[in-house]
């Protein structure tokens, strides 16, 4: 009897231990097709923390569905001229990484990917929107990192 109330307390304990172990928050950043994971304890870093995880990430105040047609117009508009299509190529992908202010502006932009050298131009019509919806993490408004990949259909 002894021995199994020994071997309950080791089991329960071990049970216990994994629980507290899975403190996982998996987060989208930029492009839905990317889960990143981390552990909570590691996001706790202070008041001026770049956070790329968040429990309610930072968005364009008109949303997602119009912030892109906005986007899509804009481009279309200012680069048509600027884009030369390559023979190899069906689209062009630009990257570009930012950061979200606790006041929703946007700074340290900074290019990821830009095959045509058009993300100084993406940046500059993406400057020119308004202010988007800051991020949060455990209820408080944070600074977040954003991906931002941009993928252009060439004709």
């Amino acid at each position: 009897m002894k021995s199994l109330i020994i071997i309950i307390f080791f089991l329960l304990a071990r049970f216990q231990l994994t629980a507290q172990e899975k403190g996982w928050i998996i987060q989208v950043c930029g492009d839905p097709s990317y889960d990143y994971k981390t552990k909570k304890a590691d996001l706790i870093k202070g008041e001026d923390y770049i956070y790329k995880l968040v429990h309610k990430k930072a968005q364009p105040q008109e949303g997602f569905d119009a912030f892109f047609k906005d986007l899509t117009i804009n481009i279309k508009e200012e680069l048509g001229d600027k884009i030369k299509r390559p023979s190899t190529l069906k689209h062009i992908v630009i990257k570009i990484r930012f950061v979200v202010e606790k006041d929703g502006s946007l700074t340290n932009m900074t290019i990821v990917d830009d095959k045509l050298s058009l993300a100084n131009d993406v940046f500059n019509i993406i400057n020119m929107k308004p202010k988007w919806k800051p991020a949060e993490f455990e209820n408080k408004i944070v600074r977040m990192h954003f991906t931002l990949p941009i993928k252009i259909m060439l004709d």
